[in-house]
Order: structure tokens, then C-alpha cells, then sequence
């Protein structure tokens, strides 16, 4: 199933030291190319103003769900997770009324 997942960045990201924003940048990096490799990450789009992000996930079970905590930016924002209908699907739930 698919998700987009939305997040904000708290003002305690900011907080952090260059060197650690750095490091966290780099772990996400890599959490994203693991993700990307195992097909579940499909894309991430970064706000304009630099301030949040929106991914679009394509997930097979709850337990995929729950890893998106796993990100090592998860503690520093604010996150959104929203399912994901086919247009394909509603077309043909509508059809069958």
C-alpha cells in the first residue's frame, strides 16, 4: 500500500551543532538508499523552504509501517503518515454503485 509521509522539522534540529546535522544528514542519506534498494521508498521532495520533506513509501505490512520510525531524523520532526488510494481503485468502488 502506498503512503505519503510528511514531516516538519522541529526548532531542536536546528538547535544541533554542524557537525551533528551533518552526521544525522549523512545516517539519513543511507536509511533512504536501504529503503530505495528494497523498493519501499519511492521518492522524497524537499519543501521550499527547507523546513520539511514528503516521501511517498510503497509499504507491504504494518511492520514496514512502524520502521519509518526507524529514521534517524524521526526525533527532530514532526511526522504525518497518510494512505494512499489508486485512482484506478476509486474509479472502480465508485463504478459499483
Amino acid at each position: 500500500m502506498k503512503f505519503m509521509y510528511v514531516v516538519r522539522v522541529k526548532d531542536s534540529a536546528y538547535a544541533l551543532g554542524p557537525q551533528k546535522q551533518k552526521e544525522i544528514m549523512d545516517a539519513l542519506a543511507q536509511h533512504h538508499a536501504k529503503l530505495t534498494k528494497e523498493g519501499k521508498l519511492k521518492g522524497v521532495y524537499m519543501f521550499g523552504n527547507m523546513k520539511g520533506a514528503m516521501a511517498l513509501y510503497d509499504l507491504n505490512s504494518p511492520e514496514d509501517l512502524m520502521r519509518l520510525a526507524e529514521s534517524p531524523m524521526f526525533p527532530f520532526v514532526d511526522a504525518e503518515i497518510t494512505p494512499l488510494v489508486d485512482m484506478d481503485v476509486v474509479r472502480k468502488a465508485q463504478a459499483k454503485k
